[in-house]
C-alpha cells in the first residue's frame, strides 16, 4: 500500500510534458525581436514590449525552448506576419483590460 501511495505521490509532482509552442508565437517573437534592434526608439519599444509578451507565451507552453531553432523572416512574410502579430497582441491586451476591469470591480481598493 505504501508502495502505490509514493508512485501516486511522484506521478502527481513529475512536471507536465511542455506542449511545443504555437508557431505564430515563435515567428512573431522573431520579427518582434528583429525590431528591438532598430534604430527608431519608438519601434524599438514597441518590439521590446511586443517581444516580452510572445516570448511570455512560448516560455508558458515551452519552458526552456531554444529561442536559436526559430528560423529567419523572409522578406515577403514581414508585412502579413505583422498584421497577425498586431493583432494578437491587440487580442491580449483587450483581454488584460478586461481582468484588470473585473479586478477593480470585485477589489476596488487594490
Amino acid at each position: 500500500m505504501t508502495t502505490f501511495f509514493a508512485a501516486a505521490l511522484l506521478a502527481a509532482s513529475a512536471p507536465a510534458q511542455a506542449a511545443a509552442p504555437a508557431e505564430p508565437d515563435l515567428r512573431c517573437y522573431r520579427l518582434m525581436a528583429e525590431l528591438a534592434r532598430v534604430e527608431d526608439p519608438a519601434v524599438r519599444t514597441l518590439g521590446i514590449t511586443a517581444a516580452h509578451y510572445f516570448l511570455g507565451r512560448i516560455d508558458a507552453a515551452s519552458p526552456g525552448y531554444d529561442l536559436a531553432r526559430i528560423a529567419a523572416i523572409a522578406e515577403a512574410e514581414r508585412a502579413p506576419l505583422l498584421r497577425r502579430c498586431g493583432e494578437a497582441l491587440n487580442s491580449g491586451g483587450f483581454d488584460l483590460n478586461a481582468l484588470g476591469a473585473s479586478l477593480d470591480r470585485e477589489s476596488p481598493t487594490i
